[in-house]
């Protein structure tokens, strides 16, 4: 089997990738969002924070299983 036919599904259909601006792309890496819009992302928190395009009032969480530890996650209402 190629490489290509690994990744056909029942159909002859390859998977369909999640669309743009899915968050699925960011599994397992934190997240900036400013006005419905991924601004960026890192692996943890405290480098995305870092980030210079990371403004104060971006909201700022986890995508997929929450890291292990307990943690606030803020944003604007």
């Amino acid at each position: 089997m190629t490489e290509h036919e690994d990744e056909l599904v029942e159909g002859g259909e390859a998977p369909a990738s999640p669309p743009p601006g899915d968050l699925e792309h960011y599994s397992g890496q934190w997240v900036a969002v400013r006005g419905g819009e991924v601004v960026a992302s890192a692996a943890d928190e405290e480098s995305l924070r870092a980030l210079p395009e990371v403004q104060d009032g971006d909201d700022v969480y986890p995508i997929g299983d929450p890291p292990s530890g307990f943690y606030f996650v803020e944003g604007s209402v």
